[in-house]
């Protein structure tokens, strides 16, 4: 007999159990329209990053830093000798010259690094989906994955799509060679392909070693002798290709750069992982275990191995001066493609809504205060902050001689050449590359025209003497910079770019 309930119908037939018939198509069905409504979500949010994109100001630091050296690619100038002892470049050359290529395009190389930027984004959710669908997922799923990676990168790490940085390029290369590598049976073919993919990562980010350490790990395990023949010899000779031909444009300069030591501090690692382990709490348990039930079936395991790696590696990482959030971005999109496995293999299609939601739990709680900074910025600030930029640049072209700029956008649109690298130089007379007074000897001397900063931490005894004053997460100079700067330049200008400082007599 058939018994009727809110919305869906149950059937009785005696001796057997019960056989859920309309309920798994209401399940279904909400299924899909909270996949739906994650997607339009993820829309709204990365508007804010698209429109972010053609306003001419700077992100961040990064930005400016990375278009110095995108010009030099296109100009066919060195990469790793900038003509100036302070300004470093510890980056593999590839994005430098696929940027600057494209900006000949464009007509800026700014605009182009953000527009890959973007592009990447995409193509690392696309290949997220590909992953989750080489399981055996369905189209609802694989979305489902990609839809939930959009939303870690739209809501929770805004600043960083759309952002000149080739960080989204190398993770596009990387995950687009999983997807390759995962896309049927073995074959060595696809394994040369993934090699293929994995190598330019590494050559836009050095540090990508996650997955291609996995992958090798899986093929030699599991792959077939070709198969193994193909990933191991591809990867040998990109190896040995790339590396003879950095020798010969750069000398050992790319090496000592790339290699250079800088200082640790496990306090920084610890805070940094519980931060944003906070934010991934429910996604971690819903993944996790699910991963773990699930992990002898293929590519589970593997996905949650990336899991369990990418959060390790991104720990040990956390602790380097200098990192961003960005280490971590291997744990974004493990969980990601992690979420649409388990959905796929949840046993009860009743709770894949749910399960869906929880997934999403942190992105939800942020995404109010995503919304409101989009609304704010789009009703008006974008548009401040581009006017002050330019002014920053026009005051800056005023002033003749040697400019600091922790803003390097606004030194190179101003016409100044690269000249300081705070974070690098400072670790290298932390460290003894330089001497321990390269920039307070310059600021004494009065060799630097003018200086721009963002503004410099608080110090203690300014308000409470004796008082403790928590570390700075990020350190771009010593204490004494400070210090001589109140002694021998004036504040001069106080802009969206931070503070101008000119030495005493000459401003």
């Amino acid at each position: 007999m058939w018994h009727s309930g809110f919305r869906g119908r149950i059937r009785w037939e005696r001796g057997s159990d019960l056989r859920v018939s309309d309920l798994d198509g209401d399940a279904e069905r909400s299924y899909r329209l909270t996949v739906r409504a994650l997607a339009g979500l993820a829309v709204v949010l990365l508007a804010y990053p698209l429109a972010r994109i053609f306003w001419d100001f700077e992100i961040d630091n990064t930005e400016g830093w990375n278009a110095f050296l995108q010009v030099r690619a296109i100009a066919g100038l060195p990469l790793y000798d900038t003509g100036s002892p302070y300004f470093f470049n510890n980056y593999p050359p590839l994005s430098f010259y696929l940027v600057g290529a494209l900006s000949k395009v464009v007509g800026d190389v700014n605009l182009a690094g953000r527009l890959v930027s973007l592009a990447a984004m995409m193509v690392v959710c696309l290949a997220v989906r590909s992953v989750v669908r080489s399981a055996g997922a369905s189209r609802l799923d694989g979305w489902f994955a990609a839809v939930t990676c959009a939303l870690f990168f739209g809501c929770l790490l805004a600043d960083h799509v759309g952002k000149n940085n080739p960080q989204l390029l190398a993770h596009a290369f990387v995950l687009s060679g999983l997807a390759v590598y995962l896309r049927g049976e073995a074959d060595a073919r696809r394994a040369a392909l993934a090699a293929l993919l994995f190598s330019a990562g590494v050559l836009v980010k050095h540090n990508l070693i996650c997955l291609p350490l996995l992958v090798a790990v899986d093929v030699l395990v599991r792959g077939p002798a070709r198969v193994r023949l193909a990933y191991v010899a591809t990867g040998i000779a990109v190896a040995a290709v790339s590396g003879g031909l950095l020798w010969l444009l750069s000398g050992p300069g790319f090496f000592t750069q790339l290699l250079a030591s800088r200082t640790w501090d496990i306090t920084r690692a610890f805070l940094f992982t519980t931060e944003i382990l906070s934010q991934f709490q429910a996604p971690l348990a819903v993944v996790g275990l699910g991963l773990l039930a699930a992990r002898r079936i293929r590519p589970a395991g593997l996905i949650l191995a990336y899991v369990a790696v990418a959060l390790a590696l991104g720990a040990v990482f956390s602790g380097g001066a200098g990192v961003d959030v960005n280490v971590y971005f291997d744990a974004y999109i493990a969980l990601a493609i992690g979420a649409g496995l388990v959905l796929h293999l949840a046993p009860f299609p009743m709770a894949r809504p749910v399960m869906a939601l929880v997934v999403n739990a942190g992105v939800l709680f942020y995404a109010p205060a995503a919304l409101g900074r989009f609304g704010v910025e789009m009703l008006g600030e974008m548009a401040g902050r581009e006017a002050m930029f330019h002014d920053d640049i026009a005051y800056l072209k005023g002033i003749e001689g040697t400019a600091l700029c922790q803003s390097h956008l606004l030194c190179l649109r101003a016409g100044k050449p690269a000249f300081y690298d705070p974070i690098n130089a400072l670790q290298a007379m932390i460290m003894g590359r330089l001497p321990a007074d390269a920039l307070t000897g310059m600021l004494r001397r009065h060799e630097i025209a003018v200086v721009e900063l963002i503004d410099p931490p608080k110090h203690a005894e300014d308000d409470n003497p004796g008082a403790l004053v928590p570390p700075p997460r990020w350190m771009d100079f010593q204490d004494e910079v400070f210090t001589v700067l109140r002694e021998e330049y004036v504040l001069d200008r106080v802009s969206l770019s931070g503070r101008f400082y000119r030495p005493k007599g000459d401003s």
